[in-house]
């Protein structure tokens, strides 16, 4: 084995921890609740399987992480690799101090001080700056998607109010809703509006 290959212990590791990690320390669950909150919205669900929505996410969450994924690689390569970091395991903190800046900087600072004084530890700690960074990617998926959902909330609701008008109150709301709304949605370059604001909000 190469001092560059990836022992299989460690494989295994990396593969049980990702979903986790996965959550808890990347862009993924602001961007797979916004995106969840967009297809409930939309009125959707058959449109926009959730599989499509967990892709989309995925692709943000690539974009996002690719930049500190790949300091943390140039970490382990300039460490000696894999091989040389599995024989001193507190050199993995080291190699992986790109993506603690990163959790630490998009976390908020009333989150860190709170987890902080939740747990006694300081507010560089990685037990202290994973959950406070989740907790401010939840915060702030959910004031994004209010900021999606009340527009579409409306037109649900003059739709509603104009069949009523017009004596078709049986007819089904979302029958006339979701093409509106799709309609709208496009044609305000929706998905480039919310991908964009998910990119440059970690900017």
């Amino acid at each position: 084995m190469s001092d560059a290959a990836l022992p299989s212990w460690t494989v295994l590791a990396i593969l049980a921890a990702l979903p986790l990690v996965l959550a808890a320390a990347t862009a993924f669950t602001k961007s797979s609740v916004l995106f969840g909150a967009l297809r409930f919205g939309l009125g959707a669900e058959a449109l926009l399987p959730m599989p499509v929505v967990l892709a989309l996410a995925l692709v943000v969450t690539a974009i996002v992480m690719g930049p500190t994924a790949a300091d943390v690689l140039g970490e382990i390569e300039a460490r000696g690799g894999f091989d040389t970091l599995a024989r001193t395991p507190t050199a993995w903190l080291e190699a992986f101090e790109p993506w603690r800046v990163f959790l630490a900087r998009h976390a908020e600072p009333d989150e860190l001080a709170f987890f902080a004084e939740l747990q006694g530890r300081g507010v560089d700690d990685p037990l202290v700056i994973v959950p406070a960074f989740l907790v401010t990617e939840l915060a702030e998926a959910l004031a994004m998607a209010v900021v999606v959902l009340v527009p579409l909330v409306i037109v649900d609701l003059l739709v509603a109010q104009g069949l009523a008008l017009l004596g078709l109150a049986q007819m089904p709301v979302p029958l006339v809703a979701v093409p509106l709304k799709l309609l709208l949605f496009l044609a305000v370059g929706g998905w480039d509006v919310i991908v964009g604001g998910l990119v440059e909000g970690y900017g």
